[in-house]
C-alpha cells in the first residue's frame, strides 16, 4: 500500500508542478517583448557602428583614387598641350598615361557601383530599421544585458 500511496504523491506533486510551470509561463512576456525590442536596438546600434567605419574607409579609397585621376587629367592635359605626334616615344609616354588614367576610372566607378554602393546601402538600411523601430521610443538600457547580446552579423 505505501508504494500506491508514493506513486499518487508523486503524480500529485507533478501535476502541481505542472501547472505552476504553466501560470508562470501565462505570466512571462512573451519572446521578443520589450526586452526583445531593446535587443534589437542594440543590436541595430551594433551593426550601425560596425558598418559607419567600413563605409568611411570605402568613400576615403574611393576620394584616393578620384584624386589619383584629376592628378592623371592634368598630367595627360599637359602632356597634351606640348606632345609632338611625330615622336614614337613621346606618343608612346601619353598612351602609358592614358592607360594608367583608365585604370584609376575603372577602379573608381568599381568602387563606386560595388564596395561603396553596398555598403552605403547596407548601412542606410540599418539606419532606417534603427530610425523606424528604435529612434521615437525611449529604450530602458538596463534591462537586457549586453554580455547575453546575441547579434547577427551585420552584414
Amino acid at each position: 500500500m505505501g508504494s500506491a500511496m508514493r506513486m499518487r504523491a508523486a503524480v500529485l506533486w507533478a501535476g502541481v508542478a505542472a501547472v505552476a510551470a504553466a501560470s508562470a509561463a501565462a505570466q512571462a512576456p512573451p519572446p521578443g517583448g520589450e526586452a526583445g525590442e531593446i535587443a534589437a536596438c542594440l543590436c541595430l546600434m551594433q551593426a550601425i557602428d560596425t558598418l559607419g567605419p567600413d563605409v568611411s574607409a570605402k568613400q576615403r579609397t574611393l576620394d584616393g583614387v578620384r584624386d589619383e585621376l584629376a592628378r592623371l587629367d592634368a598630367q595627360l592635359q599637359s602632356a597634351r598641350a606640348g606632345m609632338d605626334v611625330n615622336d614614337p616615344a613621346a606618343v608612346a609616354r601619353f598612351r602609358q598615361l592614358l592607360e594608367q588614367r583608365d585604370a584609376a576610372f575603372r577602379r573608381s566607378t568599381g568602387l563606386v557601383t560595388g564596395d561603396l554602393g553596398s555598403a552605403t546601402a547596407r548601412y542606410n538600411a540599418r539606419v532606417n530599421e534603427y530610425n523606424a523601430r528604435c529612434a521615437s521610443r525611449p529604450l530602458d538600457l538596463g534591462s537586457v544585458a549586453p554580455a547575453a547580446l546575441r547579434c547577427p552579423p551585420p552584414y
